[in-house]
């Protein structure tokens, strides 16, 4: 019974042996390069390579002919006939600080699209600038049908700028 006591002892201490693994760190692979200096970049200067968009009095950005539209906006229209003739009356509102000077129309469309009515937009002295703050519009409608219950809608005829200093009269 010592004997096989003794041959347990040495087999269990061979397996014990045979699971030691040597734990020392090994360096393996491709050593890592010498550190080489980098060459600095060109010093980065600014070059202005466009123009600067144009800007209107209020710093926006005129990007479209009709840029000064958005300046105005009208209100309390009212079409009416009276004798033989079919007129708008109503308000136009310039926001911006100076008077503006274009054209807009007021057209009537058919359900096909078809033109049926159409008025030039004028001022109170029957001119096209627009003061800064509220001006009294007005237009005689061309048309041989009742517009007043139809819809219309202003078209832009000659883009809205700013209208030129007026002289005073000698």
């Amino acid at each position: 019974m010592k004997r096989l006591t003794a041959l347990i002892l040495v087999l269990a201490l061979l397996f014990a042996l045979a699971a030691c693994d040597n734990a020392t760190p090994v360096l393996a692979g491709t050593p890592t390069p010498a550190a080489t200096p980098t060459p600095l970049p060109d010093a980065f200067s600014a070059e202005i390579t466009a123009q600067p968009l144009p800007t209107d009095l209020l710093g926006n950005e005129i990007q479209a002919s009709e840029h000064y539209w958005q300046y105005l906006s009208f209100g309390e229209m009212r079409v009416y006939e009276y004798s033989d003739g079919t007129f708008l009356d109503g308000l136009c509102v310039n926001a911006y600080p100076e008077p503006l000077d274009g054209a807009v129309r007021i057209a009537y469309y058919t359900s096909e699209g078809e033109l049926c009515g159409v008025g030039a937009i004028h001022n109170a002295e029957g001119t096209t600038r627009l003061e800064t703050g509220t001006n009294a519009i007005y237009a005689e409608i061309n048309t041989d049908i009742d517009v007043t219950q139809m819809d219309f809608v202003l078209e832009v005829v000659t883009p809205y700028t700013p209208a030129a200093a007026e002289t005073p009269a000698p």
